[in-house]
């Protein structure tokens, strides 16, 4: 796959947000949205009738603790077995255009070699962005190994998709996405992909990418917590000028990079968050069944259902841990509307309307992300 051209679609909001238009030699995709992540695609075949997921960009999550990252560099054996894993899900999620996001411990040592390996176990693989890490602070020669990196991938006719850490010192982030968007302009980077990290804790980072909204790069942002103090993060990181998210994923304790929440004991179907898209709010479940049982909701996992046919039809037998299926359910039931939503705000972004759009949504409009109402100019919201 390769991208022949970004594009905004639309005002560029005061207020930060952006909608794009991707072309790739695989059809055109729409900004903001929402990527299918390995665990979503499990938490699917979990599910009594398998419903179909309609989406355009997916992401593959390998877990790495300190010793499985030793074992993959050092010894054979642990790099055909992450091979055959995304195989699978390349294979699950084909009609995507599939990216890697390797999840690896802070200790781990990602330099030339590392960069290097990971490279070839993806070009074995039938990915469409080939990821580079994001390199350690101390790595004085990124922009030339990011340079080198685009011109390889670019070679085999995919397309290079190099990660930041939101987390990096400022001037070091500052100065690495600027050497980014020197490669955009040579027509070597389209896409630039980003680690979450709290805004609060990395605020000067995020103002940069606000400040480069206008330019026409994918920015892919991973590992994403469901939600800040009840409502919906990524919904709430549109502000910022980023156009697609990816949930995180738990890890567990075994190879191949899949997500497994593990035994949940005691439990409760009642005590299971669940999104309710009105609002953008995560509410327990008990919510929707005290209030008489009607779920509101037409999404394939929830159609037709109320709260106690919900839980009659999803709290299994047999299954790995109390609670799979309902589990499953439940976030799939998020995707379906988290992915609905970004189509709703694309319609008030593309008319620069994003903080009229917060102004309807109560979770985004009682975050405490700093949110202007409608009227207000972006200059009083930043003093």
């Amino acid at each position: 796959m390769r991208i022949s051209d970004v594009s905004i679609d639309g005002e560029l909001s005061e207020f930060g947000g952006r909608a794009l238009v991707v072309r790739t030699d695989r059809g055109e995709l729409k900004t903001p949205q929402r990527a299918l992540t390995s665990s979503e695609i499990q938490y699917k075949a979990k599910l009594p009738s398998e419903p179909p997921i309609d989406n355009q960009l997916s992401e593959v999550v390998s877990f790495f603790t300190q010793d499985q990252w030793d074992r993959f560099i050092q010894r054979n054996g642990s790099f055909a077995s992450r091979l055959r894993t995304l195989e699978f899900f390349g294979d699950k999620m084909g009609y995507t255009l599939r990216r890697l996001l390797p999840k690896l411990p802070r200790t781990a040592v990602i330099d030339k070699d590392a960069v290097k390996y990971l490279l070839e176990l993806q070009r074995m693989s039938p990915l469409d962005f080939i990821t580079m890490p994001s390199l350690p602070p101390e790595e004085s020669a990124f922009g030339k190994l990011a340079s080198a990196f685009s011109e390889e991938v670019l070679s085999e006719r995919r397309e290079p998709l190099i990660y930041l850490d939101m987390g990096l010192e400022a001037s070091l982030f500052k100065s690495r996405f600027d050497e980014l968007m020197d490669l955009a302009r040579t027509g070597l980077v389209h896409t630039v992909g980003l680690l979450y990290r709290p805004v609060k804790d990395t605020s000067v980072n995020y103002l940069h990418l606000w400040r480069n909204r206008g330019t026409e790069v994918l920015l892919q942002m991973s590992d994403v917590p469901r939600d800040f103090e009840g409502t919906s993060t990524m919904h709430l990181l549109q502000k910022w000028g980023i156009d697609a998210f990816s949930v995180r994923l738990n890890a567990y304790r075994g190879g191949g990079g899949s997500d497994r929440s593990g035994p949940t004991a005691g439990f409760a179907p009642s005590r299971v968050k669940r999104l309710d898209q009105g609002p953008l709010i995560f509410k327990p479940f008990d919510h929707w069944t005290m209030r008489g049982g009607e779920l509101g909701c037409d999404c394939p996992v929830c159609r037709d259902l109320t709260a106690p046919g919900f839980i009659e039809r999803y709290v299994g037998e047999n299954e790995s841990y109390d609670g799979e299926t309902f589990i499953a359910a439940t976030r799939l039931h998020e995707y379906f509307k988290s992915s609905d939503e970004f189509e709703t705000g694309r319609a008030f972004i593309k008319e620069g309307g994003l903080a009229e759009y917060f102004q309807r949504k109560e979770g985004l409009r009682e975050s405490e992300y700093p949110v202007p109402r409608p009227s207000a100019t972006l200059n009083g919201w930043l003093r």
